[in-house]
């Protein structure tokens, strides 16, 4: 399979992402992602009174219904693709559908000082990461497995995209200089993003191709950006 994009240790890839790993038999070090909830994402009204804070935004998905049932039979499954070719991980999560991923060695995450969604308990004020494995290079020094953010997402028409700080922190958890990071999940691409600015190489692979070019897009004008910087 032809990556969709290849530049500087970053490679994307097209297409569902338990086939893409099985066929081309990946590897990496590690695991950063943050798939979809299984929440039915979209089919609620969510704020309704116009403002989006890029955090947990609220929309559909292009080409994937946010079920419980795809939840089941695509995300658990990439999951666990994912976890078989890496050594350690960090999955976002939220809802009850997240007991359904493999059992976790810990869990971190993110503290929304000012919350953030609702659930049957009220107002959700953490966004919940799921840590697989052991932290690299322990015995040198442990690193808080959770964050104070009040960071935001970049403005993206991905439904849901993660702010940046909050993907670099998870990159730098869970790998080491020069490591390379799978994200089967990738969306628009803050993931890969993430880990080109610490130095990592990373692969991305998302199935629907507008995303594909959104993060293509944003990773080529990073290039550009650095590049006219050391000229």
């Amino acid at each position: 399979m032809k990556p969709y994009y290849e530049h500087a240790g970053i490679t994307i890839f097209h297409g569902d992402c338990r086939n893409v790993m099985a066929s081309l038999s990946l590897k990496a070090d590690a695991l950063v992602t943050d798939p979809p909830y299984g929440v039915n994402l979209g089919s609620h009204g969510g704020a309704t009174d116009g403002r989006k804070d890029h955090v947990l935004v609220k929309g559909p998905y292009a080409t994937y219904i946010d079920s419980p049932e795809n939840f089941l039979s695509v995300v658990v499954p990439g999951v666990s693709a994912a976890l078989a070719i890496v050594d350690r991980g960090a999955v976002f999560c939220a809802g009850h559908m997240a007991f359904e991923l493999p059992r976790p060695a810990a869990i971190g995450g993110v503290f929304l000082p000012a919350a953030t969604g609702r659930c049957a308990w009220g107002y959700n004020s953490f966004a919940h990461c799921l840590l697989y494995g052991a932290a690299p290079d322990l015995n040198l020094g442990a690193k808080p497995i959770g964050i104070r953010s009040t960071a935001t997402a970049e403005a993206s028409t991905h439904p849901c995209p993660k702010p940046l700080p909050w993907m670099t922190w998870a990159v730098a958890l869970v790998s080491r200089l020069g490591e390379t990071v799978v994200d089967p999940f990738m969306g628009s691409g803050t993931t890969l993003r993430a880990a080109k600015d610490l130095g990592r190489r990373a692969i991305g692979i998302e199935i629907d191709e507008r995303y594909c070019e959104i993060a293509a897009k944003r990773l080529s004008q990073e290039v550009m950006h650095f590049g006219a910087q050391k000229s």
